[in-house]
């Protein structure tokens, strides 16, 4: 499963569809709280792609609590944003897809990171 979390309603229906063709099961919303909800049900998501703009908080508070919540941590994320890197600066290290969104880029994001979770494995 993935997890899109994007304020734009456009957007976060067409990376669903998009997604959807690539064989991912989808979960989208422009709700932090709520993505933070539903990373704590399973199935667990493979991966979460971050806009930094939502609702009821921004991305880098999204990716504060998710980090802070050991049973939530190992979760990889992907940014996709439009904000300059002075505006990324909360998300450390993570991946970063620059809208608009290159569909190959973000293939090749969700795999390397999809496959780095695989070899390390569930957190415990």
């Amino acid at each position: 499963m993935v997890v899109v979390l994007e304020d734009h309603a456009d957007t976060r229906a067409a990376l669903s569809e998009i997604l959807k063709r690539e064989g991912y099961d989808v979960f989208a919303t422009a709700d932090g709280m709520e993505a933070l909800d539903r990373l704590k049900i399973v199935p667990r998501p493979c991966v979460v792609l971050l806009d930094l703009h939502l609702a009821r908080m921004s991305g880098e508070d999204f990716y504060r609590r998710q980090q802070s919540d050991p049973a939530l941590a190992s979760i990889p994320v992907i940014a996709v944003t439009a904000a300059p890197p002075d505006q990324r600066e909360g998300l450390g290290s993570i991946p970063v897809i620059r809208k608009p969104i290159d569909l190959d880029e973000l293939r090749f994001a969700i795999d390397r990171v999809t496959s780095r979770e695989k070899k390390a494995g569930p957190a415990s």
